[in-house]
């Protein structure tokens, strides 16, 4: 029997603050948040896509895609890990992957392709 230690809602925040941070430079304490969040909850996507993304903004591309892919590994149509990585991938000026991703989107509603579809429009 697995008991909550923390809530939904305040995991949500954590993560939210967490990408924040990372938006904003703090980027070792973001990256911490989504590391702990992932040593009791090694489940949850956007942690993991919060974690990719402490990596991509510092320009490691290479473990915030192999993070991404991962996600998008267990669950094809994580819609904010591809729009993450199309992120990733435009700032590495890879616009044939941007291009391939861009067409695998489930929801053209949801915020992952809202985001990645904002970057592209620059």
């Amino acid at each position: 029997m697995s008991e909550e230690i923390i809530e939904k809602s305040e995991i949500r925040m954590l993560i939210n603050v967490a990408f924040a941070g990372c938006s904003r430079g703090y980027v070792s304490k973001a990256r911490e948040i989504f590391s702990k969040l992932l040593e009791v909850y090694p489940d949850i996507a956007a942690a993991k896509v919060g974690l990719a993304f402490s990596y991509v903004v510092v320009d490691d591309f290479n473990r915030g895609d192999e993070i991404l892919n991962s996600v998008l590994d267990a669950d094809s149509s994580n819609d904010d890990a591809r729009g993450f990585l199309v992120l990733s991938k435009f700032l590495q000026k890879n616009t044939d992957a941007v291009d391939t991703l861009m067409n695998e989107f489930v929801d053209k509603d949801s915020s992952g392709y809202k985001l990645a579809q904002s970057v592209i429009d620059r």
